[in-house]
């Protein structure tokens, strides 16, 4: 590895002068500085991030904490936050925090600042302890802490497009595909789906499913048992599109068509979405603004502690496709 003293021999110049130019201080005059720089690019120098990091205070990472690796939403903000945090030279560290191992993901690894998305009430009590420490916290999603820097998308007006769109397509026995078996205030789509269906005089019909890292094949199977014993709703509102791509494949292992027989609607927007037989409508996730947005709030945040609670609504926008266009 090529050191700041070897570039220093090689020049004639002191070790104090490289480390001044290879730092952009002002100081250094812009001959100097060009020199010294071409000569490092030139001998292959490489930047100790330790040695940064001590003079910054910073350490260079951004943690993203996510509730889990199941869902190809998350993969999709993962990669967005990871393509934005490169841009500027920093590193961007992925953890899976549940509750059972939360405290062991947190307290091992310093970084700059957290995203967290969809955060569980638990696990936004723990950012907003780390936010009054002065570490710099972005929620994105569903949900998000309001004691927080946060990104919120509002499931609630996409999941009224979504059931407006199915009820006023004629359909009446419509079931919600989801995890969540209660009422909770911050559960905005299995909320929205009962008040849509009883503002309509219409039945709720639930289809539970399990969280687990074979989402689809589960739901795949789960369908297939669902129908045999409950019948065939109308329609089919899933909380997510992971699980309606399973309900799908298991529609058509019943030689079930879709829209035909059944309509489908997902939630997230998800590529695979887009390359089914009948493409599925789902409500869009604005994934590239959200992301973007957070990170405006971070790097405010992290230049300015003293910035006021920065916070944006977006609202996810329903792709209408073949999988719920009722026949004629």
């Amino acid at each position: 590895m090529v050191t700041q003293a070897q570039i220093a021999k090689k020049l004639g110049v002191s070790r104090q002068l490289v480390t001044f130019a290879l730092g952009d201080y002002p100081q250094v005059a812009k001959e100097s500085r060009e020199r010294i720089q071409a000569a490092a690019a030139a001998m292959g120098y490489r930047p100790n991030p330790h040695a940064r990091a001590l003079r910054s205070k910073r350490t260079g990472i951004i943690a993203l904490w996510i509730p889990d690796q199941i869902s190809t939403h998350y993969t999709h903000v993962a990669r967005e936050l990871g393509r934005l945090t490169k841009q500027t030279g920093q590193e961007l560290i992925i953890s899976e925090v549940r509750e059972a191992v939360r405290n062991q993901i947190w307290s091992n690894v310093p970084v700059d600042g957290i995203f967290a998305v969809d955060a569980s009430a638990s696990v936004q009590r723990e950012l907003e302890a780390f936010a009054k420490k002065s570490i710099p916290v972005v929620g994105l999603g569903t949900y998000c802490s309001p004691q927080t820097d946060h990104v919120r998308v509002d499931f609630k007006a996409g999941t009224a497009q979504a059931m407006a769109h199915l009820i006023e397509s004629g359909f009446r026995r419509i079931a919600h595909a989801t995890f969540v078996r209660k009422n909770v205030p911050h559960e905005s789509r299995r909320l929205e789906y009962l008040r849509a269906m009883r503002n309509a005089g219409l039945n709720p019909e639930f289809i539970y499913y399990p969280l687990s890292e074979q989402q689809r094949p589960i739901i795949r199977q789960l369908m297939k048992d669902y129908v045999s014993d409950q019948g065939l709703p109308e329609a089919i509102f899933c909380h997510s599109d992971d699980v309606a791509l399973g309900i799908y494949r298991g529609l058509c292992d019943l030689k079930i068509h879709v829209p035909g027989s059944v309509a489908l609607v997902g939630c997230d927007g998800i590529e695979d979405t887009e390359y089914l037989e009948q493409p599925l409508t789902t409500l869009v996730q604005p994934v590239t603004e959200m992301c973007a947005a957070a990170w405006r709030f971070m790097q405010q945040r992290l230049d300015d502690p003293a910035t006021p609670r920065q916070h944006a609504l977006l609202v996810p926008k329903l792709a209408i496709r073949e999988s719920s266009l009722r026949s004629a």
